[in-house]
């Protein structure tokens, strides 16, 4: 591998002793920087155009990205906390001014990087500096992400405090993104039981199962994107409504900053008799429409301008409404 090459699956920042051991040279260094293509954002450190800001920040520092933001680095859930944290050594001195958040404390398991925490000092650091949520919806994310296991997690944690054992302990693995650990974790402090990936026949996976009866979705902001996304969101709520199963959407950002109402339309939900159909593992079929073919039924039940200008006030329909505010 060129040294070039080194210094980008380092993440655009390196140590002069790193790329002198990847094959690089003084001369070639010295020519790199004069020639625009590297720069040194402190004392025997290189950083490529590539380098990410944060990174930067923190050679600068003569830190590691660590907490939420070494966890933002490695593409995990961060929380809404956008202030970059670094961790310093405790005899670090004449640092640059910075608005980061600076953590006195070494690194126990320091990696390759220069710039970041090794992943387990990442997740260490999350949970003794982030909130309980955030800190459990980071360690499921990268559960999910492969950069971790339950195993692994419970080792990593057994020498830590009796606070961070505690919340490490309510990692689980599922949740394809932060937003639904978050859901995950306030429907069951809430007394629910809460299952994820669920696999409908069918239909596919789902994110979140409640109570063994509800189906809920959740659009995460940096999905959805494009069309094919869409109509694959669409099959599968069409698909749980021709088995008769409850279910329900949010996008993300309800979740984050309107959860008292996304809260008390689950709980709604949840609450209302359950007249959506038998669990069969068949879709429902209205006793009316039995005797119909598929494309008869699609017909009959599409629908027509003036049902949808007085809609009636059903179970099914109030799921429908819920999920639409």
């Amino acid at each position: 591998m060129h040294w070039m090459e080194q210094l980008t699956a380092l993440g655009g920042v390196a140590s002069r002793r790193q790329l002198l051991a990847a094959g690089a040279t003084s001369d070639a260094l010295t020519e790199a920087v004069r020639a625009g293509l590297l720069f040194r954002p402190r004392r025997g450190s290189y950083a490529s155009l590539a380098a990410s800001d944060a990174a930067l920040e923190a050679a600068r520092s003569g830190g590691r990205l660590c907490c939420v933001s070494a966890a933002r680095s490695y593409g995990l859930w961060a929380g809404t906390d956008q202030r970059t944290h670094i961790r310093v050594a405790r005899h670090a001195t004449r640092l640059p001014y910075t608005l980061a958040v600076r953590h006195w404390m070494p690194a126990e398991r320091p990696g390759r990087e220069i710039w970041r925490d090794s992943i387990d000092d990442c997740l260490v650091s999350v949970v003794h500096c982030a909130d309980e949520e955030t800190a459990v919806a980071v360690l499921d994310t990268a559960i999910s992400a492969g950069l971790t296991s339950l195993q692994a997690i419970g080792e990593l944690f057994a020498g830590e405090s009796v606070r961070a054992r505690a919340v490490a302990a309510k990692a689980r693995p599922g949740s394809d993104s932060g937003v639904e650990s978050i859901v995950r974790q306030r429907l069951t402090k809430a007394g629910h039981l809460v299952e994820q990936q669920i696999g409908v026949a069918g239909v596919g996976r789902v994110d979140l199962r409640v109570d063994g009866r509800l189906y809920i979705e959740i659009d995460g902001y940096a999905w959805h994107s494009d069309r094919g996304a869409f109509e694959r969101d669409r099959a599968r709520d069409t698909g749980l409504a021709m088995y008769g199963f409850l279910r329900l959407r949010f996008p993300a950002r309800d979740v984050l900053e309107h959860w008292p109402d996304v809260g008390r339309i689950i709980e709604t939900v949840l609450a209302a008799p359950d007249v959506t159909g038998p669990r069969t593992g068949q879709p429902f079929v209205q006793p009316e429409l039995a005797d119909r073919t598929p494309k008869e039924r699609a017909r009959l039940r599409t629908p027509t301008r003036s049902s949808l200008a007085t809609p009636r006030f059903r179970a099914s329909g109030d799921q429908t409404m819920l999920s639409s505010r």
